[in-house]
């Protein structure tokens, strides 16, 4: 057999071979380009089905799922809080807070109404929170008359207030957050602020004792005795209490009252005058008999709260709880008036 005439066969084969396959290719490329000539809607439906089972749960499920995580995380502090114009029924509020983040996210917070309330009790107040843009650490201002919610809550904060070294405020309401491109998200804003309080008035303390005695000294009202009082405010609250009235007792008998008129309690150490009316031949007598060294174990105990000529109920219930006992020396007011012990 002639090898040489093989050959051409051979290469014609390959050669036919290779053609083929093109063929092939290039009827497989028309037949897409024809499907996508003819089916390009239905290719557009696919892959807007595609787009939408990936997005619509970012967008509804995840991001919003992310925006509660990172309010809850977010914290609030409150700065200063101001209470005046007292009322039977309600008070003018002033509240500054700063809400602080960590989170990388940016959104504005829209206005809410938000309860105030003892942990697990109803609340004592609403107020109306502003639209505000969360940052790193953002400074919110609510200033706003407002009627108690329910003055038998308010009474029982107030105590708290009165009663505690720190305590505990739940802030609860329903907002939306707002991202740029997205449309508003609802959230739930629960937030518990730890606080300072009065701390039982620890520290208060009576100096500059003037005893008053005889026509044209003693006061209009009677008061027969005067100092200045030292009160301590750990807290950030400013307190307008109206004319308070304090009840002063020694080994649980009564020697009198005293009164500490227009008495706003503000954050630090207050110096505020007082003015008594006390039984003085009653307190002389303890002195010449039991407490011979002039030093007197006093308890100051609430009597009233009034603003006006209207008590204020939930103020009188607060200091009516407390009571504050000093030793109080009451021997160089008496040696004034030449009274020796």
């Amino acid at each position: 057999m002639d090898l040489k005439s093989e050959q051409p066969i051979a290469n014609e084969r390959i050669s036919n071979g290779s053609s083929n396959e093109v063929v092939t290719h290039k009827k497989s490329g028309g037949k897409i380009k024809r499907h996508c000539r003819r089916f390009w809607w239905l290719d557009l439906i696919i892959l807007a089905i595609i787009v939408l089972v990936v997005v619509l749960p970012l967008i509804f499920v995840a991001i919003p799922k992310k925006a509660q995580h990172d309010l809850n995380a977010s914290t609030l502090e409150v700065t200063s809080q101001e209470v005046t114009s007292p009322a039977p029924d309600g008070i003018h509020l002033k509240l500054v807070t700063t809400a602080r983040s960590g989170s990388k996210f940016h959104p504005t917070i829209e206005a809410f109404r938000a309860g105030l309330s003892l942990e697990g009790k109803e609340p004592f107040l609403y107020i109306d929170v502003p639209e505000t843009k969360a940052n790193a650490e953002t400074q919110i201002v609510v200033e706003q008359d407002l009627k108690f919610a329910s003055l038998g809550q308010f009474v029982d904060y107030n105590k708290v207030v009165m009663g505690s070294e720190e305590f505990d405020v739940s802030m609860n309401g329903k907002t939306k957050l707002k991202l740029s491109g997205l449309r508003a998200m609802s959230v739930d804003y629960n937030k518990k602020i730890t606080m300072k309080g009065l701390n039982k008035l620890n520290g208060l303390n009576i100096t500059d004792l003037k005893v008053l005695s005889g026509a044209g000294v003693v006061l209009d009202d009677g008061s027969n005795l005067i100092g200045n009082l030292t009160i301590p405010n750990p807290s950030v609250m400013t307190l307008d209490l109206g004319n308070v009235t304090m009840n002063l007792a020694v080994d649980g008998k009564s020697i009198g009252t005293t009164l500490i008129p227009n008495l706003i309690l503000v954050p630090g150490t207050n110096h505020v005058p007082m003015q008594s009316t006390v039984n003085q031949l009653a307190i002389i007598s303890l002195i010449k008999s039991k407490y011979t060294n002039g030093v007197l174990p006093l308890d100051i105990v609430g009597n009233s709260s009034v603003s006006g000529d209207q008590h204020l109920t939930y103020y009188e219930a607060a200091i009516q709880s407390n009571t504050i006992r000093i030793d109080l020396n009451v021997g160089p007011a008496l040696a004034a008036v030449n009274i020796t012990v």
